[in-house]
This record gives structure tokens, C-alpha cells and sequence, in this order.
């Protein structure tokens, strides 16, 4: 087969002979039309969707295969339109018509060929395929049910851990017919025990070698085991030159990677200037940018803390509280409630997310305050590693001595419940108030817990409600919930239901259920007394 690049012939041929050739050219060639059909769809794709492969051809060969291509577009069409629809009717699209699940032309292509019934979401036609060998249609089974598995969807009959053993034996036979993608995501298996123990060697195998053929997937998840020391000896340089092959092919999930690696580095002074500025700016990008369900929660949730501290940007409190309280999912549950406020009665949490953050703030806990205190808040927790309070609690007063007003809240939690440290009112409130006069809005708000129901000092309704003023004012939905409490019940101030109703809205709007609860109640009372 002639190239494209060697020179041409300076011997012209006449249109009669250019005729003649091109005749033996397509007698002497199978009926490619056909044969793609039956055996190869992806041919089809190859010419259509491969430039760098059609400048590998010669003209008449191009010509042949094009050729080919339009003789049997309608039929390809028209198959393509009732797999387009039973993808639909199974729910595997966007709202656009877009594949939710990547599947690749060629991949689309094959499994439209044996696709006859589009009205009907039925995947027994795909199992049928799955057990006769064909790769793709394994594939597509195996990420059908892990859609399922991530979307919480409707139990059709197979518990979770049966599901998970399905998807492993899709992808592993769809892998050995080597089906890029199934080896990717058998990998994945392998990597976290899904459907299968955990062997980080199976894992680093598969990534490597997909790695090395050029497959930016592969490429950032073999960063990401340089980078978490996960089945290879930690190494930020090489995880950060796989990240860069990555993102030299054009993945900004590579990019990003490298990116949020160098917010971590430029927060703590690791390998670079310490930098705040930098931190906050790096951040922020993955924030807003990555979709990445590990790097994006954990970069968010820094970027509140920067918000709220005044770190490499104008402190706004509100809006970082705001920024950390909605960043809360079932990866990353250390909203508000977990690392700001005091609910001491949390699930521990081995997602990716969590470990990986407990991991990140532990690596910077002998460098920055912050990192040392979020470690603590991590061990106090069980959040992305073994739940130890006594060290948590360690960690929080020393942090407290050192004049942190959030640490200072924290052993007062500590002291208060007994979580870590032997139950001891009276320092809970010293360390509450030390939190509360540095304008801590959770330390005042503790503060006016203590002197509402006399514990650790005298207790005093009036103070109480002048604490819960001072949170609130500051913004903060359990001052403001606890402060709309006394004016209902006329506890430290003179009783009333409307300032009561007002202070409840505030807390409500920011979503606390006990104020929304509280609220609904009061207004429900008040139709009730209009009708009577």
C-alpha cells in the first residue's frame, strides 16, 4: 500500500489507465460494506472518526473505504436511530440525548447493529450478547450497573454487593477481549474491592500499561497512586509527570490534578514558597472547575475555611460558612455541623474523599495550625481514618493555648461532653468563653448554652440571651435559633412571639431544621387561634 508522504509519480497515467486501476482496485477487495457489517464495525469509525489513521492511507484506498461507508450509511443509520432510542428508554441519557455512560462510536456502532426493539428498555438482548462474548456489550452492562449503584436508583431485585460482583464479571470479560475502557474500569475494581478483594498489584498493573499506551484515564489514576503511595512507593514528582502526560494530551482532569496538588504544596511551604494568596487561587479553580469527586469536595471545603479565616482573600465568615455548609454530600459529610458546630454523634467515613483529606491535613499538620486542627477534627470523628478523641482532644488544646479561637471551641466541646477528656463543665465554659471573646459566633453561642442551663456557672437567662444576641448578630443560625427560643418563652427577655418568629426565620433560611420545625409550629398556632 502506497503512502500519502512518498513522492509522486513523474509519470502521468492516462484517464483510461487511472480507470483500469481503480477497477482491479475494488475487484480485488472484499466487500467491505459487508464484511464490516457482519464481523467489524469499526471500520467505519476508524475512517469517519480517526484523521491521524486516514492520513496513513493512500487516495484510492480512502476512496475505496469511503465508498464503502456510503453504501451502507442508511442501514448503519437507521440502526444507529434505535439504539440512540433505547438508550433513552433505559435512561442511560441526558436531558440533551447525550450518553450519560461513555461509550465510543465504535462501541456504539457494534451494540446498534444487534439492537431491533427501541420501545422497550428490556437489556435481556444485552445479556444474550454479554454471554455470547461480545466485549462491549459486557461493558455496557457492567457501567449500567454501577449507574445504578451511584444514583441510588430503585432496587430491580440485586443487592448492592450482587451488583458489584456483576459489574466485575462484565468488565473482567470485556478486559480479556481487550476492551480499553472495561480494563480501565476493572482496574478501578481492583483498586477499591469493588465486587472483588482489594489488590493494589492488579490495579497498578492495569494502570501502567493502559498508562503507557497513551490513555489519560489511566494516566491520571496511576498519578493518583504515586501520589497516595497506593500500591507504589509515594512519590509527588512522579505522580505529577504522569498528571502532566495527561494534561499534555489535552486532559483537564490531569491539569486539574496538578493544579490542586500545588494548592496543598503552596498552603503548608512544600517544595515552594508558603503562599496563602496562591493556595486560595489554586483552590478555587478546582472548585469551580473540576468534577472530580475527591479533589473537588476537599478543595471547596478549603476554599470556606479560606473565606472564613481571611486566608489569601477578604475574610467574609458568612460566606465561607455558607461555602463549607453546602458542600456536605455522602463523600464528604464534614460540613457545618462536623467541623464547625458540635455534633459529636457522627458515622465515621472511609470514602476516597475523606481519607484523602485526613492524609493532606496529617502532611501539613507540623507546618500550619489549620492543617493540625482539621487532623484533629478528622480523629475526632473517625473521618477518613481510625477515630481517636484522647489525640483529638490533645491536639485542640494545645491548638487552644496557642490563642485558636475554633481549637478553643473544640476542647470546650470536648470538656463538655466527655468525648476524649473526662467531662468537666467548668472548663468547657473557660474555653467557650475564651473562643466567645475572640469572636468566635459558635464560641458565643456555647457560651449562652452554659449560663441557659447552669453549667460550668451560675445559670442566668438574661446572659444567655445576650450571648445568643451576639452569635446572632453575627449571623450564626444557632444563635439566632437559640436567641428566637428566649423571646418565645419569654426567657431572658420580655416574651415575644413576633421578634421570636423573626429570629427563627433567620435560622431557617439557613437551613436548620429545628427552626424550620419551630417556625411551621408557630404558624400553624397562629391560623389556628384566626380561625377560633
Amino acid at each position: 500500500m502506497a503512502s500519502m508522504s512518498e513522492p509522486a509519480s513523474n509519470t502521468a497515467s492516462s484517464p483510461t489507465q487511472q480507470s483500469q486501476a481503480e477497477a482491479r482496485t475494488t475487484s480485488s477487495m472484499p466487500d467491505i460494506a459487508d464484511l464490516s457489517l457482519k464481523h467489524n464495525p469499526d471500520i467505519f469509525t476508524i475512517i469517519c472518526c480517526n484523521d491521524s489513521f486516514q492520513l496513513a492511507l493512500d487516495h484510492d484506498t480512502i476512496k475505496t473505504l469511503l465508498r464503502a461507508c456510503r453504501k451502507t450509511r442508511p442501514l448503519l443509520g437507521s440502526k444507529l436511530v434505535h439504539f440512540n432510542k433505547w438508550c433513552q428508554n433505559a435512561g442511560l441519557c441526558h436531558p440533551d440525548g447525550q450518553l450519560r455512560i461513555g461509550l465510543t462510536p465504535s462501541d456504539q456502532i457494534a451494540l446498534s447493529l444487534h439492537c431491533e426493539d427501541q420501545a422497550t428498555a428490556d437489556r435481556s438482548w444485552l445479556v444474550t450478547l454479554a454471554e455470547q462474548g461480545n466485549a462491549v456489550a459486557s461493558y455496557l452492562l457492567a457501567r449500567m450497573l454501577q449507574s445504578e449503584i451511584d444514583s441510588e436508583a430503585e432496587d430491580d431485585g440485586l443487592e448492592e454487593n450482587t451488583k458489584q460482583h456483576h459489574i466485575f464479571h462484565y468488565l473482567k470479560n470485556a478486559a480479556e477481549a481487550d476492551h480499553v475502557m472495561a480494563q480501565f474500569h476493572l482496574a478501578e475494581c481492583y483498586h477499591s474491592g469493588l465486587g472483588v478483594d482489594r489488590d493494589h498489584t492488579k490495579a497498578i498493573g492495569l494502570y501502567r500499561s493502559l498508562a503507557e499506551r497513551g490513555i489519560t484515564q489511566a494516566q491520571v489514576a496511576f498519578g493518583g497512586c504515586y501520589e497516595n503511595g497506593e500500591g507504589v512507593e509515594q512519590d509527588y514528582d512522579s505522580a505529577i509527570e504522569w498528571y502532566s502526560k495527561a494534561a499534555d494530551q489535552g486532559s483537564d482532569d490531569g491539569r486539574l490534578h496538578i493544579v490542586f496538588l500545588r494548592g496543598w504544596f503552596s498552603f503548608i511551604g512544600h517544595g515552594v514558597a508558603q503562599s496563602d494568596v496562591d493556595a486560595f487561587n489554586y483552590w478555587h479553580e478546582i472548585s469551580t472547575q473540576s468534577t472530580d469527586p475527591v479533589i473537588k469536595p476537599i478543595a471547596t471545603h478549603m476554599v470556606g475555611w479560606m473565606h472564613y479565616l481571611g486566608r489569601g482573600t477578604v475574610r467574609d465568615e458568612q460566606k465561607g460558612v455558607k461555602i463549607i455548609r453546602e458542600n456536605e454530600s455522602k463523600v464528604f459529610w464534614l460540613g457545618e455541623n462536623h467541623s464547625l458546630a458540635e455534633d459529636y454523634n457522627s458515622i465515621e467515613s472511609k470514602s476516597p474523599a475523606a481519607r484523602k483529606f485526613f492524609e493532606l491535613c496529617q502532611m501539613g499538620s507540623d507546618r500550619d495550625w489549620l492543617c493540625r486542627h482539621l487532623m484533629a477534627v478528622c480523629l475526632f470523628h473517625g473521618f477518613g481514618t481510625t477515630p481517636d478523641r484522647v489525640k483529638a482532644a490533645g491536639i485542640f488544646e494545645q491548638l487552644a493555648h496557642e490563642g485558636h479561637s475554633d481549637s478553643q471551641f473544640w476542647i470546650g466541646i470536648c470538656y463538655f461532653c466527655g468525648r476524649g477528656v473526662s467531662t468537666d463543665y467548668t472548663k468547657a465554659f473557660r474555653w467557650f468563653s475564651e473562643s466567645a471573646d475572640r469572636g468566635n459566633s459558635y464560641g458565643q453561642w456555647r457560651v449562652g448554652v452554659c449560663y441557659y442551663w447552669g453549667q460550668g456557672v451560675t445559670q442566668d437567662y438574661t446572659l444567655a440571651a445576650e450571648w445568643y444576641r451576639k452569635s446572632a448578630e453575627q449571623v450564626n443560625r444557632y444563635g439566632q435559633y437559640y436567641l428566637g427560643h428566649c423571646y418565645e418563652k419569654g426567657l431572658g427577655v420580655p416574651e415575644n412571639i413576633d421578634t421570636a418568629v423573626f429570629w427563627y426565620r433567620k435560622s431557617a433560611d439557613q437551613g436548620l431544621f429545628d427552626a424550620i420545625d419551630q417556625l411551621d409550629w408557630l404558624i400553624l398556632i397562629e391560623k389556628v387561634n384566626e380561625v377560633d
